[in-house]
């Protein structure tokens, strides 16, 4: 049995000598219709074959009675037979490389290799075929016609190849292939220098005018081609200022200008390599970071407060003169909780630092550290990258985010959640009207407006104090909602996450040195040796010594502070260096019958401080010594010295001993000057 023309057939002459049909029965059948010959009898070599399928079942069930199941035992054909496979042939086929450097597609490089042995079966089976005949002496020339047909009735899918299906161009491939080898397969032009160089000129002339600022359609391309060779039209490379020569374009071997079609054009365009670089020029620089330029994977830090992501956001709906309320917020990375905001209507550096003050109170309220890093944009920070934003002043990490890379911000993918999770569920008209979701359009009808000489489109307006007040009930609802990865928080919300996973290395706050960047200033100056005053109130210096580091008459100081409705506590700054931390003067009650533990307190702190000032009155003054001034030396010869707390010393006269040597004090006084 064999395949022949894609059907399972069985040989004429096989059925008659097993007993199961003769020939002229098979005829019969043949005539009426109840068999197939596919193939009539040419000789010993060319057997007359039956298709296996429109045989009676009778006759098919005799034949599975001697051989079993056809379709797993198909004897080959005797040419079949000569068909050897070669390892080595084929894995050097798939790792040939062509002159443009590329190595053979994977399907090509198998149809030169069944090309390659079916040719090497041919010379077997022509040789045999030959001396077979010449021993019986039969005409030997139409040799190569009949392997001809046996090439043509081998299974493409079994042996994919393109040889030629006459037996005279077939024995003239063969004759190539036996004295050149294997290359000889291989399509004359198939990655050779000169088209490699042909079509990379083509492609980049057509990339060329494909990334023009005016983003032509590929049949626009197509169009500028035809012109440019035709000499209608010439293109110049705008970098360089070449022209391109259309002699590039000709194909000597053809003597005619290449020409291409729309969809040769579109396929160049379409290329993957091509695509990336096409982007780069089509795209706005925010659409080629956000889709095409591949992007960084990562993960959230494991602790909280290890890393604050900070950014501004137009809040969605509007004002009545058309304007948007201009916030700034401060995200904790891990657990995604808002921990500082502020609102303006100018988008500038006080609603950056702002936010910063809110975040300190938070903080502070909360007793907790200083955040590990702080990840910021340019925009609005860059006034304070060599200060407040500098990595090691304030805070240990400072990440600079490159800018309109949205997704490079943590903050941007919180707003977002912020936004579509809570603002939408509970606010009325977040979203945009010209959005592709019809649940994120937001009402409105697009009217002309004289004042601004464009179409806008109308929209319900809020006043600030609304707007305000509904993005902190927002806030409030997103930071006590669950956390977005319940997998790792089960039934945490994300002030749950802050609070539990708080990094245990953090800093206590340089509050002193971070109120003097981003608090207010007023000069003041230390009143009686105890306070200053700062917005009409008293503040305390913590301890006497304080006046010890002051200038010399200077007692004027710069006081730093978070304005505020209470400003609790001061740092006072005089040229540039940091004194000390004063809290505000809390007065007592002087009636006795309104006495009061907290009167108690502070009469305390403040007598603390007295009795610290009069103990270092009273230790400068024992360093004082009495002395008396003189007008000259000479007039040391008649002052007379008197020794305030010498005493003489008993001496006993009726011991034998010296008395001791008395003391010119005089002179001492004198060798002292």
């Amino acid at each position: 049995m064999e395949y022949f023309e894609n059907k399972l057939c069985v040989a004429a002459d096989w059925l008659e000598e097993n007993g199961i049909l003769s020939r002229d029965n098979l005829r019969q059948l043949a005539t009426r219709n109840k068999a197939n010959i596919v193939r009539r009898g040419g000789g010993m070599d060319t057997p007359a074959l039956t298709e296996y399928e429109r045989l009676p079942e009778r006759f098919k069930a005799a034949i599975r009675d001697i051989i079993g199941d056809p379709y797993k035992d198909v004897v080959r054909t005797e040419f079949e037979r000569h068909i050897a496979d070669d390892d080595k042939l084929r894995n050097y086929l798939l790792g040939h490389k062509l002159p443009n450097g590329k190595t053979l597609d994977a399907i090509k490089a198998l149809q030169y290799y069944n090309e390659a042995i079916i040719l090497r079966a041919c010379g077997i089976v022509a040789n045999d075929r030959r001396v077979k005949r010449r021993m019986l002496g039969s005409d030997t020339r139409d040799v190569w016609g009949t392997i001809s047909a046996q090439v043509n009735s081998l299974d493409k899918k079994k042996y994919p190849h393109s040889l030629p299906t006459q037996g005279k161009t077939l024995k003239r491939k063969f004759l190539e292939f036996d004295q050149e080898g294997f290359l000889t397969l291989i399509h004359a032009g198939h990655g050779n220098s000169n088209t490699r160089k042909v079509s990379d000129q083509l492609e980049r002339l057509i990339l060329s005018i494909y990334c023009q600022n005016n983003k032509p359609y590929a049949s626009w391309v197509h169009e500028d081609y035809m012109l440019f060779i035709a000499g209608v039209k010439d293109i110049v490379d705008k970098e360089t200022g070449e022209v391109f020569d259309r002699n590039d374009f000709y194909d000597e071997s053809k003597g005619i200008y290449i020409t291409v079609s729309e969809s040769t054009c579109l396929n160049y365009i379409n290329l993957p390599k091509n695509d990336i670089i096409i982007q780069k020029f089509r795209s706005t620089p925010h659409q080629y970071l956000s889709l095409i330029r591949p992007h960084m994977h990562r993960h959230a830090p494991n602790y909280s407060l290890s890393k604050i992501s900070l950014d501004d956001r137009d809040l969605p709906r509007k004002l009545a003169n058309g304007n948007r309320v201009k916030a700034y917020y401060a995200y904790d990375v891990t657990s995604g909780c808002l921990i500082g905001t502020s609102y303006s209507l100018k988008k500038d550096a006080n609603l950056f630092i702002d936010c910063i003050r809110y975040m300190l109170r938070f903080l502070d309220m909360n007793g907790y550290g200083t955040p590990m890093e702080m990840e910021v944009e340019h925009h609005l920070v860059s006034l304070f990258k060599d200060d407040l934003m500098k990595a090691g002043i304030i805070f240990p990490f400072v990440r600079w985010c490159a800018p309109s890379n949205s997704q490079e911000k943590h903050a941007e993918s919180f707003n977002r959640q912020k936004k579509y999770g809570y603002e939408k569920r509970y606010q009325d008209g977040i979203g945009r009207w010209y959005a592709k979701n019809p649940s994120n359009q937001t009402g409105g009808e697009r009217i002309y407006d004289d004042t601004v000489d464009k179409y806008v489109v109308q929209e319900k307006t809020y006043t600030f104090e609304q707007l305000v007040a509904d993005d902190i009930r927002s806030i409030d609802l997103y930071n006590n909602g669950l956390h977005r990865d319940q997998k790792t928080y089960k039934g945490k919300t994300r002030l749950q996450v802050l609070r539990e996973n708080v990094n245990p290395n953090l800093t206590e706050i340089n509050r002193p040195l971070l109120v003097r960047f981003i608090g207010a200033c007023t000069t003041t100056s230390i009143q009686r040796n105890q306070y200053c005053q700062v917005q009409y109130n008293d503040y305390m210096l913590p301890d006497p010594n304080v006046l010890d580091r002051l200038a010399t008459n200077n007692y004027t100081v710069q006081a730093y502070y978070i304005p505020g409705d209470e400003i609790p506590e001061v740092h006072i700054y005089q040229n540039d260096e940091y004194l000390a931390t004063c809290q505000q003067i809390k007065k007592y009650n002087t009636s006795a019958a309104e006495y009061t533990n907290e009167d108690a307190a502070a009469e305390l702190v403040q007598n603390k401080y007295i009795a610290k000032f009069d103990k270092k009155v009273k230790d400068g003054k024992s360093r004082i010594m009495e002395t008396a001034t003189v007008d000259n030396l000479a007039s040391l010869e008649n002052v007379e010295v008197k020794v305030l707390s010498a005493k003489p010393t008993p001496v006993d006269c009726t011991d034998e001993y010296e008395l001791p040597e008395m003391v010119d004090y005089k002179q001492r006084a004198l060798n002292g000057l």
